[in-house]
Protein backbone atom coordinates (compact mmCIF):
# COMPACT_ATOMS: atom_id res chain seq x y z
CA UNK A 1 0.00 0.00 0.00
CA UNK A 2 3.02 2.39 0.47
CA UNK A 3 4.12 2.11 -2.96
CA UNK A 4 0.70 2.69 -4.60
CA UNK A 5 0.34 5.61 -2.37
CA UNK A 6 4.23 6.51 -3.44
CA UNK A 7 3.09 5.96 -7.42
CA UNK A 8 -0.13 8.18 -7.22
CA UNK A 9 2.35 11.38 -4.78
CA UNK A 10 4.41 10.94 -8.02
CA UNK A 11 1.93 11.51 -10.72
CA UNK A 12 -0.02 14.41 -9.07
CA UNK A 13 3.74 16.06 -8.60
CA UNK A 14 4.05 15.23 -12.78
CA UNK A 15 0.52 16.08 -13.82
CA UNK A 16 -0.65 15.09 -16.79
CA UNK A 17 1.09 12.95 -19.72
CA UNK A 18 1.02 14.33 -23.16
CA UNK A 19 0.70 11.55 -25.39
CA UNK A 20 1.33 12.01 -29.41
CA UNK A 21 0.09 9.43 -31.69
CA UNK A 22 1.60 9.79 -35.17
CA UNK A 23 -0.85 7.31 -37.05
CA UNK A 24 -3.88 7.80 -38.84
CA UNK A 25 -7.46 6.94 -37.82
CA UNK A 26 -7.55 3.23 -36.19
CA UNK A 27 -10.12 2.33 -38.79
CA UNK A 28 -6.92 2.80 -41.14
CA UNK A 29 -4.83 1.39 -39.14
CA UNK A 30 -7.05 -1.47 -38.91
CA UNK A 31 -7.56 -2.26 -42.51
CA UNK A 32 -3.76 -1.73 -43.30
CA UNK A 33 -3.80 -5.92 -42.01
CA UNK A 34 -6.15 -6.32 -45.06
CA UNK A 35 -3.60 -4.63 -47.41
CA UNK A 36 -0.86 -7.29 -46.43
CA UNK A 37 1.04 -4.68 -43.40
CA UNK A 38 2.33 -6.89 -40.73
CA UNK A 39 0.91 -6.27 -37.56
CA UNK A 40 -0.22 -2.34 -38.28
CA UNK A 41 -2.03 -2.30 -34.65
CA UNK A 42 1.03 -3.58 -32.91
CA UNK A 43 4.00 -1.67 -34.71
CA UNK A 44 5.67 2.39 -34.81
CA UNK A 45 3.91 4.73 -37.19
CA UNK A 46 5.85 7.83 -38.57
CA UNK A 47 4.16 10.71 -40.64
CA UNK A 48 6.13 11.39 -43.84
CA UNK A 49 8.00 14.62 -42.55
CA UNK A 50 7.45 14.38 -39.44
CA UNK A 51 10.17 11.62 -38.30
CA UNK A 52 12.52 14.54 -37.40
CA UNK A 53 10.36 17.32 -36.01
CA UNK A 54 11.70 18.64 -32.71
CA UNK A 55 9.12 18.16 -29.71
CA UNK A 56 11.28 18.76 -26.56
CA UNK A 57 14.22 19.50 -25.09
CA UNK A 58 15.29 16.00 -24.81
CA UNK A 59 15.86 15.94 -28.94
CA UNK A 60 17.93 19.32 -28.79
CA UNK A 61 20.26 16.87 -27.04
CA UNK A 62 19.74 13.64 -28.79
CA UNK A 63 22.67 14.61 -31.58
CA UNK A 64 24.97 15.66 -29.08
CA UNK A 65 24.28 11.94 -27.28
CA UNK A 66 23.99 9.90 -30.28
CA UNK A 67 27.33 11.25 -31.33
CA UNK A 68 28.71 10.33 -28.00
CA UNK A 69 27.76 6.79 -27.94
CA UNK A 70 28.93 6.66 -31.65
CA UNK A 71 24.55 6.91 -32.86
CA UNK A 72 24.90 9.47 -35.42
CA UNK A 73 21.91 11.51 -36.03
CA UNK A 74 19.79 9.25 -39.35
CA UNK A 75 18.78 11.41 -42.59
CA UNK A 76 15.31 11.28 -44.22
CA UNK A 77 15.99 8.80 -46.70
CA UNK A 78 16.42 6.04 -43.90
CA UNK A 79 14.29 4.53 -41.68
CA UNK A 80 14.61 4.60 -37.86
CA UNK A 81 16.31 1.38 -37.55
CA UNK A 82 18.81 2.55 -40.50
CA UNK A 83 17.64 0.83 -43.33
CA UNK A 84 16.70 2.69 -46.72
CA UNK A 85 12.79 4.06 -46.84
CA UNK A 86 9.64 1.95 -47.84
CA UNK A 87 8.21 2.72 -51.27
CA UNK A 88 5.39 4.53 -49.89
CA UNK A 89 2.41 2.94 -52.29
CA UNK A 90 -0.66 4.69 -52.67
CA UNK A 91 -3.93 3.51 -51.40
CA UNK A 92 -7.83 4.50 -51.55
CA UNK A 93 -9.84 3.82 -48.32
CA UNK A 94 -13.93 4.30 -48.50
CA UNK A 95 -15.68 4.83 -45.40
CA UNK A 96 -19.06 3.26 -44.65
CA UNK A 97 -20.49 7.19 -45.05
CA UNK A 98 -19.27 7.03 -48.35
CA UNK A 99 -16.00 9.63 -47.69
CA UNK A 100 -13.33 8.61 -49.11
CA UNK A 101 -9.40 9.31 -48.62
CA UNK A 102 -6.22 8.53 -50.24
CA UNK A 103 -2.86 8.02 -47.71
CA UNK A 104 0.66 7.08 -49.07
CA UNK A 105 2.18 4.06 -47.02
CA UNK A 106 5.03 1.67 -46.62
CA UNK A 107 6.49 -0.56 -44.07
CA UNK A 108 10.37 -1.31 -43.30
CA UNK A 109 10.89 -4.86 -43.87
CA UNK A 110 13.33 -4.91 -41.05
CA UNK A 111 11.70 -3.09 -38.73
CA UNK A 112 7.95 -2.95 -39.71
CA UNK A 113 7.65 1.02 -38.90
CA UNK A 114 4.74 2.36 -41.15
CA UNK A 115 5.67 5.29 -42.73
CA UNK A 116 2.61 7.47 -44.10
CA UNK A 117 1.27 10.46 -45.28
CA UNK A 118 -2.39 11.66 -46.41
CA UNK A 119 -2.77 13.01 -50.23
Amino acid sequence: MAVLNEVRTMSNHLGPLEVECDAPPYAIVRACRKLGMSEPEDVRWCRKGRSRRSQSWIQFFSPLWGHLIGREERDETSCVCGWPLPLLENYSFTFLSGEQVEYQMGQCPRCRTIYWDKV
